[in-house]
């Protein structure tokens, strides 16, 4: 990465967690040495949290865990609450300076999403009533406990899961036997040994034993 990043480098652009890649967790301090070295030539970090943010990895955004401050951070998905489909970019106080002063410096073309916006703040309400994040982690490790000895690596971040096989199409095959048994999950496009697996935020403690049942079930 510092070799990619050089004077002419406007914004290094990368997410958390790779979703599609299947959740690798980032080697300690990579992340801080990416924005270190986007930052000494003088380039944006921009952080796509689409997958890994919203309280899903058990804090309010996965970089708070890795000790690092993007200057722009892209959030979606989640954002709407399953309600209206809206997605954000956030901005550091000086960029977004930037667009106060020249408001039509770029217009969106789906921007203005008045109830997508009212959903996002609600969603942005429920994240941070206490205890609500705890109980993310909480409930992650419950199906880490009760999926312990699966014929398959967990990697977990909260309620952000991949099923790690083997076999090269494990995660394509696992997939399969999930939704037949009821339990929706997608395997991942770039590494189809891991399957993707991310229960709702909501769920209940009696959820993710049935879940977590069915899941033993498929792929026992």
């Amino acid at each position: 990465m510092r070799a990619a990043i050089g004077v002419d480098t406007a914004a290094v652009i990368l997410e958390s967690i790779p979703a599609t890649l299947g959740f690798p967790e980032p080697a300690p301090g990579y992340l801080a040495a990416v924005a270190t070295a986007a930052r000494d030539a003088g380039a944006l970090l921009v952080l796509d949290e689409v997958q890994t943010g919203l309280g899903r990895t058990g804090t309010r955004w996965y970089y708070e865990q890795q000790g690092v401050e993007p200057d722009i951070l892209i959030a979606g998905k989640g954002l709407g609450g399953g309600v209206y489909p809206v997605s954000a970019a956030l901005l550091a106080p000086e960029l977004e300076e930037f667009f106060d002063a020249r408001p039509f410096a770029y217009v969106s073309t789906f921007g203005g999403a008045e109830i997508g916006c009212v959903a996002a703040s609600a969603v942005m309400d429920e994240i941070a009533e206490p205890g609500f994040l705890d109980g993310v982690e909480r409930l992650g490790r419950r199906f880490e406990e009760a999926l312990a000895d699966m014929p398959f690596s967990l990697r977990r971040y909260g309620l952000t899961m991949g099923f790690a096989f083997d076999e090269e199409q494990g995660g394509v095959m696992a997939a399969k036997r999930l939704i037949d048994a009821g339990v929706f999950a997608v395997y991942a496009e770039h590494d189809h040994s891991v399957t993707q697996f991310k229960p709702p935020l909501i769920v209940t403690e009696a959820e993710v034993d049935e879940i977590a049942a069915a899941v033993r079930g498929a792929l026992a």
